[in-house]
Order: C-alpha cells, then sequence, then structure tokens
C-alpha cells in the first residue's frame, strides 16, 4: 500500500503575522480567563453591586424634590451662616444643574416657623414653593419671581401647609377650623379656596360642620385637573369617612362615596394616574378579608377589585404592584394586570427593614425603595440607635437586587426617590436627613447603570 506523499507549506507561504496573531489570542483568552477569575473572587461572596454618587450637596431637603431633564429643585433648611443676626431660620428653593449638581440659583421663601411644613409643585413651566399662608412660583431657568399668591383665610403662623396643590395655575388651599373660638366640642368646619393671582375662583364647605380633611395615611391630593380630598366626620353612629372629588378648574363636585364602616375599615387609599386604588382591612371570623377596588378618579365606578390584605405601591404603564401585608410588616408583593385586576405573579424583596414599605419608584423595569437598619438601641429606646440608610434597586419582575446606594450613616430617607425620566443618561436622586450633628444632610445623584 503506497502512502500518498504530505505536501508541507513552506513557512515563506504562510500569511503574514500568523503566529503573532495566534500568540496575541491565546493571551488575550489568558486575560479574560483571569478577569472573570478576579471579579468572581471579589463578588462571589457579595452579590452587591454598589454604586457611588455622580455628585453630592450638602442640602436638607424638607420637601420631596422635583426634577426636570435638566435641573433638580430642593427645598432646604438655610444655615446658620447665611442669617442676618436676629432672623428667623427660612427655607430656600435652590436649583441645582442635574449633571454637575452646582448650585444655579437660590430663593429665600416667605418666614415660616422652624418645623414648617412645605411642597415643591412643578406646573405650566413654573415651579412652586409653598408655605404657611400661600405659594410662591419662580422661573426654572433664572429663579425669577413669577407669582405670589397669599391666602386670605385662616391666616396664621403655625407649621401647617395649608396648600392642597395646584393645576393650571389654579392653587387650592384650605383648612378645618373649630366653630367656635373657644375650641369646645361642637366640632370644626371645613372650607376651601381655589385661587389663581387675580382672584378667589370658587369655595366649597364640607356639607358636615364636623369633620375634619385627611385620614390617617390618607392625604388630599391634585391629579390630573382634579382634587380628591378625603375627609371624616363623627356622628351618634360612630365615624364617617369619605371621598370628595372636585373638578379644580370649575369647583364643581364630581362625585363622592363613604367609606365601609368597621370591621372592615378603609385601610389606605393611593392615586396613580387616573385612578385610586383603596383598600379595606376586614376581620371575617376573625380571619383576614381584605379588599382592593380600582376606582376611576374622574367618575367614581368601580374598575375591579380584588381580595387581599395590602395597599398599592406602585404602578407601572401595565401592572399593579400591591404590597402584601403580614401584620403590617414583611417585603411580600403581589402584582395584578393594571385593567382587569387579574393576578400575574408574586415575588418578596430582601429588605433590612422589615416594616411596610413607602411607594416605590419605578423606571425602565425596575423598582427603587428606601431601606434602613438599626443598631445600638439602647434598653429599647428607639431614640438611641443608629439608623444607616440606602437605597436598593430590584428586577420588578423577579424582585431580585439589581444594585444599591452606599450605606449613609446615621441618617433617615423621609421622602420618594425620583428619576430623570427626560435626561440621557437617566439618574437616581434621593435625599438623606442626617440625625446627629456630627454629619451633614445630603442631595445625592447617582447614575443609573
Amino acid at each position: 500500500m503506497e502512502i500518498a506523499d504530505m505536501k508541507v507549506i513552506p513557512s515563506r507561504f504562510q500569511p503574514k503575522y500568523f503566529k503573532k496573531f495566534t500568540d496575541f489570542f491565546k493571551y488575550f483568552l489568558i486575560a479574560l480567563l483571569l478577569l472573570t477569575s478576579f471579579r468572581f473572587l471579589a463578588y462571589g461572596n457579595n452579590p452587591e453591586v454598589i454604586v457611588q454618587p455622580e455628585w453630592t450637596a450638602d442640602l436638607q431637603a424638607i420637601a420631596k424634590p422635583v426634577v426636570t431633564d435638566k435641573q433638580l429643585f430642593v427645598v432646604s433648611h438655610m444655615k446658620f451662616s447665611e442669617l442676618e443676626i436676629g432672623e428667623s431660620i427660612p427655607a430656600e428653593l435652590v436649583a441645582l444643574d442635574l449633571a454637575s449638581g452646582k448650585i444655579l440659583w437660590q430663593q429665600k421663601l416667605p418666614p415660616s416657623e422652624l418645623n414648617a411644613r412645605h411642597q415643591l409643585i412643578l406646573d405650566n413651566g413654573t415651579i412652586y414653593a409653598s408655605h404657611a399662608n400661600g405659594v410662591v412660583g419662580f422661573e426654572t431657568e433664572t429663579g425669577a419671581l413669577k407669582t405670589s399668591l397669599k391666602y386670605t383665610e385662616f391666616v396664621h403662623s403655625g407649621i401647617s401647609d395649608l396648600t392642597i396643590g395646584i393645576s393650571q395655575d389654579i392653587a387650592v388651599y384650605g383648612d378645618s377650623i373649630p366653630i367656635d373660638e373657644n375650641y369646645s366640642n361642637r366640632g370644626f368646619q371645613t372650607k376651601l379656596f381655589g385661587i389663581n393671582k387675580e382672584r378667589t375662583l370658587w369655595s366649597y364647605q364640607l356639607p358636615k360642620t364636623n369633620g375634619l380633611i385627611g385620614l390617617s395615611g390618607i392625604q388630599p391630593v391634585i391629579q390630573n385637573g382634579i382634587l380628591f380630598l378625603p375627609s371624616f366626620h363623627d356622628t351618634s353612629a360612630g365615624r364617617i369617612e369619605q371621598f370628595t372629588v372636585i373638578d379644580v378648574q370649575s369647583g364643581k363636585v364630581l362625585w363622592s362615596w363613604e367609606a365601609p364602616q368597621k370591621p372592615n375599615g378603609l385601610w389606605s387609599a393611593n392615586i396613580f394616574e387616573d385612578t385610586i386604588y383603596t383598600s379595606v382591612y376586614g376581620n371575617s371570623e376573625m380571619r383576614p378579608s381584605g379588599k382592593l377596588r380600582s376606582i376611576n378618579l374622574k367618575t367614581g365606578k368601580e374598575k375591579w377589585s380584588y381580595v387581599i390584605t395590602g395597599k398599592v405601591k406602585a404602578v407601572s404603564d401595565r401592572e399593579v404592584f400591591v404590597w402584601q401585608s403580614k401584620g403590617n410588616s414583611g417585603s411580600n408583593f403581589v402584582v395584578l394586570d393594571k385593567d382587569t385586576g387579574k393576578f400575574l405573579r408574586r415575588f418578596s424583596l430582601n429588605r433590612v427593614n422589615d416594616s411596610e414599605p413607602p411607594n416605590l419608584t419605578l423606571a425602565d423595569s425596575l423598582m427603587y425603595i428606601p431601606d434602613m437598619e438599626i443598631k445600638n438601641v439602647t434598653l429599647g429606646f428607639y431614640g438611641s440607635a443608629d439608623n444607616n440608610s440606602w437605597v436598593s434597586a430590584f428586577d420588578e419582575k423577579t424582585g431580585k437586587l439589581v444594585w444599591r446606594t452606599p450605606t449613609i450613616l446615621n441618617s433617615h430617607i423621609y421622602h420618594e426617590p425620583v428619576i430623570s425620566k427626560g435626561s440621557s443618561p437617566k439618574r437616581l436622586i434621593f435625599a438623606s436627613n442626617f440625625l446627629r450633628q456630627d454629619g451633614n444632610s445630603k442631595v445625592q445623584s447617582f447614575l443609573i447603570p
């Protein structure tokens, strides 16, 4: 048997740089393997991805910040060094550049008490800041004063914020005042007013004279030009909780609704877009029998209901995220179809703080939620504890942790994080307030990976 001659190509006929190319590819694979090994060693025992802040501003935010595609607006207490002799401690509105965190302009707000509440509202290109007896509006780009609305009713110097909301440059404010000056048991009278910079447009008084604005955990809000007004009044048969829904432009009552009586009492009501989600906590034969209802904000008609003991914490384009309570604690969520209320899935979040979570902030399939660890409690006294906080980003499909911010020592996060959805790249922004004198309150921005 003859063996065929093997033809060997002389080296001078091999492609030029062939050996150099094979050596480079071999070393590239080795480097890639080493890099993967290093990453495994670094994160194998710590799956958390911690993203560092893009910038930090030393501001004490006393209201939920407002973000646009270029700017961030914060209401902050002024520092002692910035005050004149004998001046109280007013708040100021601060506008920051979204990309750098640099202060663009600052405006001092009218005097209020030290712990006065404020709101920030962006409406028709004007940034409004509320104070005890009115609201002031500024140009977003320059900070120039644009309008100042003073409340002529219920003038006081307390810490309460009479502002309910603003829509199309109409401010709505109101209060519940005692029927007589002696604060007797005759009850309260509740009035609301809609005003613009020229005049009072309308007023409304709750028909029941012994009621108050707001319910436990449920406050008035303006959404899509509609005022949602929760209130209650006491009767001989017990307390009646109710909603009154009013068109902001005209002051016309669109509809009203009385909540079920105990033991199936109203537990919560949250408004997302054009829908009210009410939660009823019931006890039937000593077993929870709560129910969630989806109600059209404009008409008051029920869209769907779902039996669950829980509260709606976020709504996306297609889904409703319901926190399922277990003894007023836990991090279990049930996801329902937004249009039909049909069950879709459930998941649990890995949170350190197991109490009821605040509302979630949704963006691009992630949900952001503040978390906190409480350490070194002395003899059961919570005020002596160390409170360390951060914000976590979870996958909205699985509930798995994707990334989080660094831990901020001795701090609380009182306001929901905000997302700069109109900017590129997008940013997560939140304020943390320090609880001790050895630190500074901060506002921080994070590039979303």
